[in-house]
C-alpha cells in the first residue's frame, strides 16, 4: 500500500523536526520546505495528498503559497492545513478564503491533535473547497491587448493547439488589502494553459 505524501512547510528547524518525526512515525511520506518558495516548487514537482503550512516564513509567506497552490488546476484539490502562530480572526478568515481546509494555532494545538486532523482529512472523501474565479474574454484590438500578446508571445490570444480564442482566468488573491487578482490565460476549447 502506497503511503500518503505530505508537504510540511515550516521555517523553524525545531518545529519542522518535531512534525516530520511525528508524521514519519505515523507512516506518512514527508517532503519538507523551509520557506514559501521551496513549498511552491515542491508542489509543482510532487503529487501531495496534503500540505501542512506555516504562514510566517521568509521569501514567500504562507498566504501566497495558499493562493498559488489553490489557483493552479493541477494542485487545487490538495487539502491544506494551516499551522500558524498567528491566531487572529482576520488571519484565519484570510486563509480560509484562500482555500485552506483547516486552521490550527500552534500554541493551542499539540502534535497529536495535528496528526488526528491530518488522519481525519485524508480518511474522508470531502470535496476540496473551490476558490471562486472569473473568466474574462479578451478583446484583442482594445487597449494594450496587442502589445501584451506580442510581449508574452500569446499568438494574438489564439490557442497554439486548437486556434480557439483564449480567455483570462482571474483568481482573487486575499493576501492583499486592496482587491487583487492572479491571472493566467486558458483556452476554453482544449483547456490549454500557455504559461
Amino acid at each position: 500500500m502506497q503511503k500518503n505524501k505530505i508537504l510540511l512547510v515550516e521555517d523553524s528547524e525545531t518545529i519542522l523536526n518535531i512534525y516530520k518525526t511525528k508524521l514519519v512515525t505515523a507512516k506518512y511520506d514527508v517532503v519538507t520546505a523551509k520557506n514559501g518558495m521551496e513549498a511552491i516548487k515542491a508542489s509543482s514537482e510532487h503529487e501531495f495528498d496534503l500540505v501542512l503550512l506555516d504562514l510566517m516564513m521568509p521569501i514567500v509567506d504562507g498566504f501566497k503559497v495558499l493562493q498559488v497552490v489553490k489557483s493552479n488546476p493541477k494542485t487545487a484539490k490538495i487539502p491544506i492545513i494551516v499551522l500558524s502562530a498567528k491566531g487572529q480572526h482576520e488571519e484565519i478568515e484570510k486563509a480560509m478564503k484562500l482555500g485552506a481546509e483547516d486552521y490550527l494555532v500552534k500554541s493551542m494545538t499539540k502534535p497529536n491533535d495535528v496528526l488526528d486532523k491530518i488522519n481525519q482529512i485524508l480518511s474522508s472523501k470531502k470535496e476540496h473547497q473551490h476558490v471562486k474565479s472569473y473568466r474574462i474574454a479578451i478583446q484583442d484590438e482594445s487597449g494594450d491587448a496587442l502589445s501584451l500578446s506580442s510581449d508574452f508571445k500569446l499568438n494574438l490570444f489564439k490557442c497554439r493547439i486548437c486556434g480557439h480564442s483564449m480567455c483570462l482566468d482571474l483568481v482573487p488573491d486575499y493576501s492583499y488589502d486592496e482587491p487583487w487578482f492572479t491571472g493566467h490565460f486558458v483556452c476554453p476549447g482544449c483547456q490549454d494553459d500557455p504559461s
